[in-house]
């Protein structure tokens, strides 16, 4: 049985380990959090969507997150900063924390998973319950 040599240096490894690491979790950010089957938004978007407007977000941000006081209609990619300002606020701004509101927290993936789908133009501003895609 043949013994096979590597004339890779350990620090060579490391950083080639690291970079497949890096390069995946970044491909597992691209994934989309809400889906569209057979024409319809996803349960978990849906109550996303419920959650939005029971949870009091559509007071500043629109019933549709389109904006009264500060729109989430606009491109939102950073999942981490989204729930870090739900949870705990958003300093020197009127947004306060959620942390201690259970319909948010307990739905906060679903949220953002509606709010990404406004953001990503998949649904309008139109009512879920009669227009599935939010779109006439």
């Amino acid at each position: 049985m043949k013994k096979y040599q590597t004339h890779l240096k350990p620090k060579t490894i490391f950083f080639l380990l690291l970079t497949f690491a890096v390069t995946n979790s970044f491909a597992a950010e691209d994934e989309k959090p809400y889906q569209v089957i057979d024409g319809k938004i996803d349960e978990n978007t849906f109550e996303g969507w419920k959650a939005y407007r029971g949870g009091t977000c559509g007071q500043c941000h629109g019933g549709a997150a389109q904006g009264l006081l500060v729109s989430l209609g606009e491109k939102i990619d950073d999942k981490a900063r989204f729930i870090k300002v739900v949870t705990k606020g958003n300093p020197g701004t009127p947004m306060p924390p959620f942390k201690r509101n259970t319909r948010v927290m307990d739905n906060l993936d679903n949220i953002y998973a509606y709010v990404k789908a406004r953001s990503d133009g998949v649904l309008g501003i139109e009512n879920l319950l009669k227009f599935p895609l939010g779109k006439k």
